[in-house]
C-alpha cells in the first residue's frame, strides 16, 4: 500500500470480541509503521456485559464524548487505528442509535475506514447479540463499513489490509456523474464471499465521495 492515508486519518475496528479487535489494531498500526507512516494504536473502551447493563444513558454519552475527544487528540500528530470507535461505545451500551449525537456520527463519517469483524461461529449470545446492535446502527444512521472474516488474527490482518487497499483503490476510481444507492443491508451478513463484500464496501466507498445531486 502506498502512504495515501497518513496523519490525521483514523481506521475505526468494530468487533464483540475485545480478543478479535485489539489484536487487529495492533497489526495494523505495525504495518503502517512499518510502511513510514507515523500510526497510534489505541485500545479505546471495552465496557464489560455487566457495565453495559448498569450505565445510565448520560454516562455513556460522556464516555463516548472523551474516547472521541482521546482520538481527536492523537490525530494531530499521526494516523490513528482505534478499537472501538465512540458510537460503536453507544451501540455497546445499548443506547440506541436514534439517540447518538449527531456531533459524534459526523465524525464518524470522517473517520478513513470502519471494519467489522463478525463474531467467529463459537461465539455466545452475548457477542452475537451486540453483533447485532453494532449492525443495527450502522443501518440506521447509514455508516458504511467493511466486513472482515477471518479464522485468526493473521487472516484478518491480510483480509483487512485487502480491504484498505480496495476502499483507497475504489476512491481514486469514483466516477464523476452522482449515484444514489440504498442504504446498508445486512441480510447477507452471514456471506463469507470477500469479492461480494469488497464491492458492497467499494459501493459504498464510492457513494460517499461522489456529492448528491440538486
Amino acid at each position: 500500500m502506498t502512504p495515501r492515508l497518513g496523519t490525521g486519518s483514523v481506521i475505526a475496528v468494530w468487533s464483540a470480541s475485545a480478543a478479535d479487535r485489539e489484536p487487529l489494531v495492533d497489526a495494523l498500526a505495525r504495518r503502517f509503521m512499518q510502511r513510514g507512516i507515523k500510526a497510534i494504536a489505541l485500545a479505546g473502551m471495552a465496557p464489560t456485559n455487566a457495565l453495559a447493563r448498569q450505565l445510565a444513558p448520560a454516562d455513556a454519552l460522556a464516555q463516548a464524548q472523551a474516547w472521541r475527544t482521546q482520538i481527536d487528540q492523537a490525530r494531530h500528530d499521526a494516523l490513528v487505528v482505534v478499537a472501538g470507535s465512540p458510537v460503536a461505545l453507544l451501540a455497546q451500551w445499548s443506547v440506541p442509535a436514534e439517540s447518538w449525537p449527531p456531533s459524534l456520527v459526523a465524525a464518524e463519517r470522517g473517520h478513513a475506514f470502519t471494519l467489522l469483524l463478525p463474531p467467529q461461529d463459537t461465539a455466545g449470545h452475548d457477542e452475537q447479540d451486540l453483533d447485532g446492535r453494532l449492525r443495527a446502527g450502522f443501518a440506521t444512521v447509514s455508516l458504511p463499513c467493511a466486513i472482515i472474516h477471518g479464522r485468526d488474527a493473521a487472516q484478518h490482518l491480510s483480509r483487512a489490509w485487502s480491504a484498505l487497499q480496495a476502499g483507497l483503490d475504489a476512491r481514486e476510481e469514483a466516477p464523476a456523474t452522482p449515484r444514489h444507492l440504498r442504504a446498508p443491508a445486512w441480510n447477507c451478513e452471514r456471506c463469507s464471499d470477500p469479492d461480494c463484500e469488497h464491492r458492497l464496501f467499494t459501493d459504498l466507498i464510492a457513494a460517499r465521495q461522489t456529492p448528491a445531486a440538486g
